[in-house]
């Protein structure tokens, strides 16, 4: 079956330790472990255990946060992307969306757009400004 019929592929596995440190790597899981044992009322090993998944399978719902930059798939249709890569500048909600700029233009002088979090199944997690993600402003880690 091909990826059009699948949707996306999400095999590879994200490597936020490489993308991150370790140290980070274990903040961010540990944040969105809290976040989904708080919002969807699961316990604390079933919310580990899903926030381990959700963010090695790279789901942008768990994971898209201001200072990442995302890079178009392989699969991805160009023209129905907003650019090949794209930073993200805010995370907003209500519903989950994105304010985003393609981070390839190096003037600065692109357009920034808010897109719905799900344009973001396109892309592939690539970097992380950890200046944006300390262990304080991610809520502490374990």
């Amino acid at each position: 079956m091909s990826n059009e019929n699948r949707g996306p592929d999400r095999s590879a596995a994200v490597p936020l330790d490489l993308i991150l440190t370790p140290e980070l790597a274990a903040v961010v899981v540990y944040r969105i472990a809290d976040t989904l044992a708080e919002q969807d009322m699961l316990p604390e090993r079933v919310a580990f255990r899903m926030a381990c998944e959700r963010a090695t399978d790279g789901d942008p719902l768990v994971l898209a946060a201001p200072g990442q930059v995302w890079e178009l798939r392989e699969w991805a249709d160009p023209d129905m992307a907003p650019c090949g890569r794209l930073q993200i500048l805010q995370r907003l909600f209500g519903p989950p969306r994105v304010l985003a700029a393609d981070a390839d233009d190096l003037n600065g002088e692109g357009q920034m757009e808010e897109l719905p979090i799900e344009v973001l199944e396109m892309f592939d997690l690539v970097s992380w400004d950890t200046a944006f993600l300390s262990p304080a402003r991610a809520g502490g880690g374990r």
